[in-house]
């Protein structure tokens, strides 16, 4: 998840196991080590386009970092705030605030090594949005009453709260699956693989892409607790195999490997966009009912031992985010441009 969250869960944490005179340094260390995981940002080359996407949510997001990841925030503070907290103080706070980190990012759609390296799969929940304001902003006030009351159970009410809305995620999950297998039987599809994500911000709206007879079927799922559910029909799209698109590059070309690299980073979820040269992921979309990816590559078969170039194509925004809300109130099928929709059943 964003940033912010990180931080605010991660002090959350530490806080939730401190005395009264080490809130306020718990808070600090726990928002440090929450942080501190997306490090792997850093990681880039002018070279290689694939190498931040291949290295993001990599080691510094495994289970089994934990302990140096939570040593290596701790050493930094402890050369800020030496003479007034010990290094196994900051340590303590600093690894608890870590420890939070890889398991929130597996709650989202994105994928996250939880386990490297005894495995590579890139493990997602599907369960939260990469940036949902309800879980930072009930986080942040819980953290910011904590260090004010100098209280450990106002913190753990914050993780309470956060680990409440995260149950609700899986439960949503599990609810909109039903409602997408109902609706492919309709059509009469036998899914063969399915990927369900929030949208972002909330739990009601959700993607939702099912994989049947070599393509890909893209919906939106309104799952609303206080009306009816809906399935906002979207489209389909060719299933692409990275080992046969584009026969003329070889199987050890650098451009064929880079096609598997991003293949891997999409959870096998690539498609052709837009022209015959550009591959998208078909996971992310600014609509949740529209095949529009938010970022892809573009191959040239004419030069299969560069790298491909990796681009970012239609991000959310405020209009994309309209649309959501308008989703959820309702407001969206009053418009006459957008007048489809299906009742689930």
């Amino acid at each position: 998840m964003d940033p912010f969250t990180q931080g605010v869960l991660g002090a959350a944490f530490a806080q939730s196991f401190a005395e009264k005179k080490e809130i306020k340094i718990a808070c600090l260390a726990g928002i440090a080590g929450g942080m501190a995981a997306d490090i792997d940002i850093l990681i880039k080359s002018s070279s290689d386009p694939l190498l931040g996407i291949e290295f993001h949510r990599h080691f510094t997001h495994s289970l089994w970092f934990i302990p140096i990841g939570g040593l290596l925030a701790a050493f930094f503070l402890w050369l800020i705030f030496r003479k007034k907290w010990s290094f196994g103080t900051l340590y303590l706070f600093s690894t608890l605030g870590y420890a939070t980190h890889a398991l929130l990012d597996a709650c989202t759609s994105y994928g996250t090594r939880l386990l490297w390296p005894l495995s590579n799969a890139r493990i997602s929940w599907d369960t939260v949005s990469v940036i949902d304001p309800i879980i930072s902003m009930a986080l942040l006030i819980f953290v910011v009453l904590g260090v004010y009351k100098k209280s450990a159970f106002l913190s753990r009410v914050g993780m309470a709260c956060a680990l409440g809305y995260l149950t609700l995620g899986f439960f949503q999950n599990d609810r909109v699956g039903d409602l997408i297998a109902k609706k492919a039987i309709e059509r009469g599809h036998n899914i063969e693989r399915l990927k369900l994500s929030p949208t972002l911000g909330n739990l009601i709206v959700w993607r939702t892409i099912y994989q049947y007879n070599g393509k890909y079927y893209v919906d939106a799922v309104i799952a609303n607790p206080f009306n009816a559910d809906i399935i906002i029909e979207g489209s389909s799209v060719a299933v692409l195999n990275p080992e046969t698109i584009y026969p003329s590059l070889s199987n050890d070309s650098m451009q064929r490997n880079d096609i598997r690299r991003f293949d891997y980073f999409a959870q096998g979820y690539l498609f052709m966009y837009d022209d015959e040269h550009t591959i998208g992921d078909l996971r992310y979309s600014a609509q949740p009912h529209k095949i529009q990816p938010i970022w892809g590559i573009k191959i040239d078969p004419t030069t299969p031992n560069n790298h491909v170039e990796y681009s970012n194509f239609v991000a959310p925004g405020g209009r994309a985010l309209n649309e959501i809300l308008e989703m959820i109130t309702g407001e969206y099928f009053l418009k006459e441009e957008n007048p489809a929709q299906n009742p689930a059943p």
